[in-house]
């Protein structure tokens, strides 16, 4: 999962680290030559190039994670993985429109397959690899809990409201445990561990940022229309996770919890939810925006649709929430943030805190979305 908008930046962030481990990436491509071409070309797009790319510190397969063993042969796991002590699993697909079952290949069966290539280097090698499975924040529903000890994931009941992107992460998730549940019974530490990005903001020094993501389409469309809905609770964080602090957090507690260096007395599956519970409230941030709130979500509706259809074919500057009207329609836009405080701490003593939202981030955002 090296090419996507998260993984090109834990890719950067890896290869960035002082004395930072090599990195193997498994890319869909036809050759180990179109795998490195792809990873340049996701890494120089998203502005975080760096001659670190191009050193022997970064080595790309042409691979398949729908496949067996990635579809690497034994040879090159032999020559080019031997050294592997943890494999970051980031790869996906992300559509909350698809069923799980049209899912559930790439997102349940390719992280089996990854804990099979581990146990395979394990046993080959005779030294531990660790997985760090990155899952979604959408596993705990967005409720905020902030006297937990940690986010809690969604019960099974509450599952089949879920859309098949969160069901198939939960299952996942589930598969994680009941492999370090397996490790525990032989005697051995956790050797698994889950990352739960929340809503993944731009980069908060450079402002990249996935432009078609809904949270982005929210922010440029309620600035476009110069008015923004009002929601039954107007005091709901707005989840705003810069991909910098989520790839950091990721890259550098995994690599904690392969090394053995991690705490591990409150780890039965170590599991790290990265949405940023020090972000806005809805009201404060649309204060920041500079942007007013309809006096009904019918009257906001109704001015969204109107300005919809009076904008031209042709408009240099359309509203991204002409896509997602049928389902404001429906219901208004879901927000929130877990924001366990005993969670955000134990991230902190990690080194990663949560990121405030702050007045310059957002013009940063606003400036890369004007360009």
């Amino acid at each position: 999962g090296a090419t996507g908008f998260l993984g090109t930046h834990l890719l950067a962030s890896l290869l960035a680290a002082d004395k930072g481990p090599a990195v193997v990436c498994v890319v869909r491509a036809a050759s180990d030559a179109a795998a490195a071409g792809r990873v340049s070309a996701a890494l120089r797009a998203r502005g975080v190039w760096s001659d670190a790319a191009r050193s022997p510190k970064l080595r790309c397969l042409a691979g398949d994670v729908t496949l067996p063993g990635f579809g690497l042969s034994d040879g090159v796991v032999a020559a080019s993985l031997a050294s592997v002590r943890l494999v970051i699993h980031n790869a996906a697909a992300v559509n909350h429109a698809t069923a799980y079952a049209g899912l559930k290949e790439a997102n349940v069966g390719s992280l089996v397959r990854a804990i099979r290539l581990a146990h395979g280097l394990e046993a080959a090698n005779r030294k531990p690899v660790h997985v760090a499975f990155v899952s979604t924040a959408g596993v705990c529903g967005r409720r905020a809990c902030h006297d937990a000890p940690a986010p809690p994931r969604i019960e099974m009941a509450a599952v089949d409201g879920a859309n098949g992107y969160v069901q198939g992460k939960w299952v996942a998730e589930r598969l994680i445990e009941n492999a370090n549940a397996a490790a525990r019974s032989a005697g051995a530490p956790a050797r698994y561990s889950i990352f739960r990005p929340g809503a993944i903001s731009g980069h908060s020094v450079t402002g990249d940022c996935n432009i078609g993501d809904s949270l982005n389409r929210y922010l440029v469309g309620f600035r476009l229309l110069g008015l923004a809905p009002p929601l039954p609770d107007m005091r709901v964080r707005v989840d705003m996770s810069p991909v910098d602090w989520v790839a950091g957090a990721i890259g550098g507690i995994a690599t904690q919890e392969a090394g053995g260096a991690a705490p591990r007395e409150r780890c039965e599956t170590p599991c790290f939810t990265l949405d940023n519970g020090a972000s806005l409230p809805y009201e404060d941030l649309l204060t920041e925006l500079d942007v007013p709130v309809a006096p009904s979500y019918e009257a906001w509706l109704a001015e969204l649709q109107a300005a919809l259809e009076a904008e031209p074919e042709a408009a240099p500057h359309p509203n991204p929430l002409r896509g997602l009207l049928g389902a404001l329609k429906a219901a208004p836009p879901s927000f929130g943030s877990t924001g366990s405080k005993a969670h955000m701490a134990h991230l902190a003593e990690r080194g990663h805190p949560c990121p405030t939202v702050t007045p310059a981030l957002l013009r940063t955002y606003l400036r890369r979305f004007e360009e």
